[in-house]
Formats: structure tokens, C-alpha cells, sequence
């Protein structure tokens, strides 16, 4: 995707390195680890080790331990309070099964993409800088005796990995997907949309109502987003036209920091209640 493009600029931080948001669902759990630098511009690659002093960072498995299903169980007893215990140990049991069913799915997904572009499938946390290194979505230098390096996480997986024809159609589905999750939850996070959930966990605007209607603007949804401005206007433009959202003005023309009235369906504002794009198995 074009339009996710190299980020410049003297930024310094702790900053959030700008990722293309397919990443979130190919690569492991700990990728979130390196999205967070110290600098877009080369840094010492030890850095994540300073700035987790205690935890043995580089040593920690790339994936996340789904743990037990007893503690998924227990935790939902606490949530469910006038639920049946047996009710709420399947529907615990049926989630847990759900949650671990993606992450090995994740796991041989992401290893057939390693082993394609013949790398070594990293298992701990600095297995996966240096293969991310080797895949180029991080690039090094040697400065002062020691190994630099700078996030380059906005690249597309298009463009760094092999898909079949099916797996291509597939993640260009993915992908669209994942604007469409992102650019829902900045309309409900930047309009300030009021919602609840009911005794039975479904996403509800204030008196039921089918749609909410907010003041935004392209620039405010896209920095929310973490996309391209010209990315949001895209699947504003699509949405509309699936009667997902109705602009006050004309989306494909209205300029990107100007306000404008938007209305979006509650099916869309409920259909991704979380506050930001997660794994499948963490959503």
C-alpha cells in the first residue's frame, strides 16, 4: 500500500514507530515491543534491554501464553456474576478453545512465511529482531563500534513476503479489514460516541438508537488511526457506499483538516468494540 510511506522527520522519544497494520495479525505478539523506540532515527539495538532493566527481555518468548483454561475460567465466574457456573464454564471453555485455535493457526502461518524467505523462525525476542532485520522492516548500521538500527515497519507485506494466488486474495480481504476495524474505532474514540454494553455483552448507543452522529475530520481520524489521510478518506468513501456511514459533505472532496458531520451505523461502531487492532486470538 503506497500510502503507507517512510515516516520523516527528527522525531525523538519513547515514540510509537509508525506499523502497516497487517503486521498485528502475522507477526508474533511481541512485535508490539518493537514498535515502541527510542528515536525513528538509528538507535543503540540494546535499547529495549535499558529500558526493561528487570525482565530478561531478550530471552522472552515471541508469543503470548495463552495459560490455563481453569484461570479462564475463574476470571470469567468474576464477570458473569448472575450467570449459571455451568454456563459460564463452556462458554469460558468454548472461548479458550477459540483463542488458542488462532494462535497455532498464527504460529504455522507465520512459519510458513519464514521459512519461504528462508529465514530461521524466531522463537525468542531476539530471534525476532534479527529476523526482522533479515526481512528489512528494521534496518541496521554499525556506528561507534556498535550495531544501530531504526524501525521500518510501515512496509507492506506485499512486499516482503511470498503468498500463493488464494493467500493473496485472502490478505487483501485482511487488509481492507483492517482499515475498516481501525477507521471504526476512530470515528467512535475522536467523535466522543457514548455506548454500553448490555446483560448479554452487545455493544448499545445511548436509547438503542441505530446510528451516532459526530463532528471529525480526515486529519483527526487518520492520526487516531495511525493511517494515511488519503487511507481514511478511502474507506470512508467505501463505507458509504455500503450505507455504513453518511457524510455531511462529499468525502472524496472534503479537505483533510476541515470538520465535518459524520453519521455511523451502530453495526459498524459495535462490530469492533476494542480500542485498537489486536491479535485474533487477543480479540
Amino acid at each position: 500500500m503506497e500510502s503507507f510511506e517512510r515516516p520523516f522527520g527528527d522525531e525523538s522519544g519513547p515514540v510509537q514507530a509508525p506499523m502497516h497494520p497487517a503486521w498485528i495479525r502475522i507477526m508474533p505478539c511481541s512485535i508490539e515491543l518493537f514498535r515502541t523506540v527510542p528515536s525513528l532515527n538509528p538507535f543503540p539495538a540494546g535499547w529495549w534491554a535499558d529500558a526493561f532493566p528487570e525482565d530478561d527481555i531478550w530471552n522472552e518468548p515471541v508469543w503470548c501464553d495463552p495459560g490455563d483454561v481453569d484461570d479462564w475460567i475463574a476470571e470469567a465466574s468474576e464477570h458473569h456474576l448472575g450467570a449459571s457456573p455451568e454456563v459460564v464454564e463452556k462458554e469460558a471453555r468454548e472461548e479458550y478453545d477459540r483463542a488458542t485455535a488462532e494462535r497455532s493457526e498464527r504460529i504455522d502461518t507465520f512459519t510458513t512465511h519464514c521459512r519461504r524467505a528462508g529465514l530461521p523462525v524466531p522463537h525468542t525476542v531476539r530471534d525476532l529482531l534479527e529476523f526482522l532485520l533479515a526481512l528489512g522492516l528494521y534496518r541496521s548500521e554499525q556506528r561507534d563500534g556498535g550495531l544501530y538500527v531504526a524501525p521500518q515497519l510501515y512496509i507492506n507485506p506485499f512486499d516482503v513476503l511470498s503468498f500463493d494466488k488464494l493467500e493473496a486474495i485472502e490478505e487483501a480481504a485482511d487488509q481492507r479489514g483492517d482499515l475498516e476495524e481501525l477507521t471504526a474505532i476512530a470515528i467512535r474514540r475522536v467523535g466522543g460516541v457514548d455506548y454500553e454494553f448490555d446483560d448479554e455483552g452487545r455493544f448499545v448507543l445511548p436509547g438503542n438508537a441505530k446510528s451516532a452522529t459526530v463532528d471529525v475530520s480526515l486529519a483527526a481520524l487518520a492520526e487516531d488511526a495511525g493511517v494515511p489521510a488519503p487511507v481514511i478518506r478511502g474507506m470512508l468513501m467505501e463505507l458509504a457506499e455500503d450505507g455504513d456511514v453518511a457524510g455531511s459533505v462529499d468525502l472524496g472532496a472534503v479537505p483533510v483538516g476541515d470538520t465535518f458531520t459524520l453519521t455511523a451505523s451502530d453495526d459498524l461502531l459495535g462490530g469492533y468494540p476494542n480500542d485498537e487492532l489486536l491479535p485474533p486470538e487477543h480479540a
